[in-house]
Order: structure tokens, then sequence, then C-alpha cells
């Protein structure tokens, strides 16, 4: 992995940032992280499904793009075919960055904008300027900051989402078998998502909790993204 550094005025005042899409920037990905402040724009392009952590057993929401490792079948070129692109995509080479000691929550007095100044995307030449000839940060680069504000904020609320389906054992493996153009069968294993006949069993107290936190309308939502799977199919076999 790429370090982080501080951004500054100072030391990146000629620092640009290319913003066009492509596999050189390391796009070619089946799966990408998702926070479920997104569902709402995902949910009309992609299939969006919960991932199994084989480090750590926890689930997390992914985006899923392709069928194979290395296979990003929404990019062409350096287009991404698609009306929305997540914000684990848009916000890099950036990160948020914590100066506390280790575990401390992020607030506003302790977080900083970081950057990858190995990353392909990070250039003199071309591309995005950060900051403008007095310093100040330019209209991308405050941009790009509401956008990792958005992703630090809502990292913990896909948290407790996805925490509180495993508490209530709505999450289930799914098997995708798919049959492409030219014969070919394959099956896909290691995704899951929400047992709809359990998500219809929710009574009383824990109903309200999903409905009052919009938990329910996510689980929906997680539900009709699986319709995409023909999309992903249909882009599969244009590309054999």
């Amino acid at each position: 992995m790429l370090a982080q550094t501080i951004l500054s005025p100072n030391e990146h005042k000629d620092i640009c940032v290319i913003t066009t899409r492509g596999e050189k920037y390391g796009e070619n990905v089946n799966t990408v992280p998702v926070i479920a402040d997104e569902l709402r724009s995902l949910v009309t392009e992609y299939p969006v499904c919960l991932l199994k952590d084989p480090n750590t057993g926890r689930f997390a929401l992914h985006a899923l793009t392709g069928f194979d490792a290395g296979e990003n079948l929404f990019l062409e070129g350096d287009i991404w075919q698609a009306s929305y692109v997540p914000l684990h995509i848009l916000r890099q080479p950036f990160m948020i960055g914590i100066k506390d000691k280790e575990g401390a929550e992020p607030t506003p007095d302790n977080t900083v904008v970081t950057i990858q100044l190995e990353h392909k995307r990070v250039t003199d030449k071309g591309g995005e300027a950060l900051f403008d000839k007095e310093g100040n940060a330019t209209n991308y680069l405050n941009k790009t900051s509401e956008l990792l504000a958005a992703l630090l904020q809502g990292l913990p609320r896909t948290s407790s989402f996805v925490d509180a389906l495993v508490k209530e054992e709505l999450v289930e493996q799914m098997q995708l078998n798919v049959k492409l153009k030219n014969g070919e069968q394959k099956s896909f294993q290691g995704f899951y998502s929400i047992n709809e006949d359990k998500l219809s069993e929710l009574k009383g107290d824990v109903l309200e909790k999903f409905h009052s936190l919009g938990y329910l309308q996510a689980c929906h939502m997680l539900i009709a993204s699986f319709g995409n799977i023909q999309k992903l199919i249909n882009k599969k076999n244009a590309s054999l």
C-alpha cells in the first residue's frame, strides 16, 4: 500500500491530480467498497452485496463491477460507463488521516487530508491543481474534501447497518451461476445478501428500529440491486 502524506499548501503547491478514469490507475477491480449512504445512487447501476473479510470475518458493502479478479466491466478505456461512480474510486489518491492516538474516533479537529504522492494520478503536469498561487485550496480540492467527509461520516453508519443485519441473522450467502454466450458456465461464491423471508418476519422493536434508522429501505435497495446482475452478464458477453 502506498504511503500517505499530509497535504500541505507549502509542500504540495505544484501538485496536480489526473481525474480521468482508467486501468492504469488501479480501477480494473471487480468489487468496490461502498457506504450505505450511496445505495440510492448505486442501485441504478450495480449489484450491491456483502463480502466477508477473510481476516476479520466482518462483512462490508461492495458494488460488483465484474465477475473475475482484475475485471471491471464498467471501464472502457478512460471512460467509466455508468451514471454514478462509487466514492471510493473518486477519492483516490486522497484519504482522511487521524492525528490522534491509535483507535481514536475521527472528529473535525483531529482529521487531515492525506495524499499518496506515488499514486499514478499525481503529477506536476496537467490534471487538476490542488492549490492556487496564493496557497488557497482550489474548487477541485474543496469538492474532494467534501467527498472525503461524506465517506468518513458514512463509514460508521454503514458498520452499524451491517452489524444490525448480522445480529438479526438477515445475511445469507448467494451463489451466482452464469452462462455466457460462448457456452461457458461460471459459478461465483462468496457473495452475501439479505434473506427476504427473514426480513419480512421482523416485528416489534426490531422492525421499528429498522424503519426509523432507514435500514428497512436499505435492505430493499440491496435486494433490488441484484437485478443488475443481468447488466453485468450483458457487459461480459459484449466483451467476449
